[in-house]
């Protein structure tokens, strides 16, 4: 849910290169970057290869498609920020219910030049007073944009605004889906989800799981236009969807409250649930062909996280009791992370927040369970290079973890410190090449 900043890491040579990462967490890699190898240690000066001052505030993510990076903003008047640096998510000043602010809000997207940082274009979408507040460490532009080679989408739950953009900032098409009440009010999270099938039909999906209304939506990311509509009992969710493939057959997964669906992704049938769950999502799930994985928490839950075998279908709620059966190979309690979305490397899963839980993705059998360094908790979605995780809190504190090897209880790699220093003045983000959300 919350945006976590990411350096732009410049080659020996003093150039950038990157793959896209053309939506929240990627795409379909689910954070995994395409690159290698990254460093276990930077500064403010070096091997940044660039900086830029953004307006706003936001935790939504960076993304990059082709030589350009795009990322959203919300401005407001008084320049106010979200408490990440001051307190955050887990402060008690931070616990009460939100309330909509008094002054109107600017929701912008803007186009970086990925090679040196020069804001090529930005562009307001909407401009208003939100009809509902938020959490004191949330954005009112925390939903991650999207694109494909010639067009990005960017979406603002805040008045339900999602809009299409060219690469150049010209706007092709907008749907006004109405303003999403949140639990407490404390704001809107959940990215829509961009699919390009093998025969390259484009498909946009946004979780709309709030206080009045539930539904998944799929719409034609050419032309805006409905495609179908999946509903379901209220009840507020900050996850975004993913997409799996069932034993070769896709689908996309949402993450409510107190369960998890599957739909088919022409149609949006039904294709199996799990329920019981004892709390919402704002973390995402992961998934790849061996499964899918998801855990969650929060105050007062069990901490609760499953693994589903492929090849599922229909209701596959446990029975009370139990902790696996037919395709859920297993499940457990004190697992489930209450931000960060988990992450598969090789044959280990991970939960992280203020402590680092790896299990085996097969088993659920727990190979260790640490304290991250630090005492704070991380809230942003990790990034996998290579065989390593890096995961940040909201100080700018980078954890590196490495995936077991022989001795799973010594892997732990320690942190490589990256203090943000206070910028100067509320306008001052820095634009970075990969910034992640859970």
């Amino acid at each position: 849910m919350h945006r976590i900043a990411w350096i732009v890491i410049a080659a020996a040579v003093g150039s950038v290169a990157a793959a896209d990462w053309p939506q929240f967490r990627g795409g379909p890699a689910l954070s995994h970057a395409a690159q290698s190898a990254a460093p276990l240690a930077w500064s403010n000066e070096a091997r940044v290869a660039w900086r830029t001052a953004l307006p706003g505030s936001g935790w939504s993510q960076p993304i990059v498609s082709g030589d350009r990076i795009f990322v959203t903003a919300a401005v407001s008047p008084s320049n106010t920020r979200p408490s990440g640096m001051m307190g955050g998510v887990m402060s008690f000043t931070t616990w009460g219910m939100g309330s909509a602010p008094s002054e109107p809000i600017e929701w912008r997207v803007l186009c970086l030049d990925l090679p040196d940082g020069r804001i090529r274009w930005s562009r307001s979408v909407a401009n208003a007073r939100p009809k509902y507040g938020k959490h004191a460490s949330n954005t009112f532009a925390t939903e991650t944009p999207c694109a494909t080679p010639d067009t990005v989408f960017a979406f603002f739950g805040a008045t339900g605004t999602l809009v299409a953009l060219d690469h150049d900032g010209t706007e092709r098409w907008r749907r006004e889906l109405g303003p999403q009440p949140t639990t407490n009010q404390f704001g809107t999270g959940s990215s829509p989800l961009l699919h390009v099938d093998a025969a390259g039909t484009a498909r946009l999906f946004l979780q709309l799981y709030n206080e009045e209304n539930d539904a998944l939506v799929c719409l034609d990311a050419t032309t805006g236009n409905h495609i179908w509509r999946a509903a379901g009992p209220k009840g507020t969710s900050w996850a975004t969807p993913i997409v799996w493939s069932n034993a070769g057959v896709p689908e996309v997964i949402s993450a409510g409250q107190g369960r998890v669906t599957a739909y088919a992704i022409d149609t949006g049938a039904e294709r199996w649930r799990f329920g019981g769950i004892d709390t919402s999502f704002a973390c995402s799930l992961v998934a790849d062909a061996d499964g899918v994985y998801f855990g969650t928490s929060s105050p007062g839950s069990k901490a609760p996280a499953y693994a589903i075998a492929p090849g599922c279908s229909g209701d596959l709620t446990l029975v009370k009791g139990q902790s696996e059966g037919g395709h859920v190979r297993w499940s457990k309690t004190k697992c489930g992370a209450g931000m960060p979305s988990p992450v598969v490397v090789g044959e280990h899963l991970y939960f992280l927040d203020k402590l680092a839980v790896c299990c085996d993705k097969r088993t659920g059998v727990e190979h260790y369970r640490k304290r991250l360094p630090g005492g704070h908790t991380a809230v942003g979605s990790p990034l996998v290079v290579g065989d390593r995780i890096y995961l940040v809190n909201e100080r700018g504190t980078t954890t590196v973890l490495r995936k077991p090897a022989r001795r799973p209880r010594r892997n732990l790699l320690g942190h490589a410190r990256h203090r943000r220093r206070r910028p100067p003045d509320p306008l001052h983000r820095r634009a970075l090449l990969h910034s992640l959300t859970g």
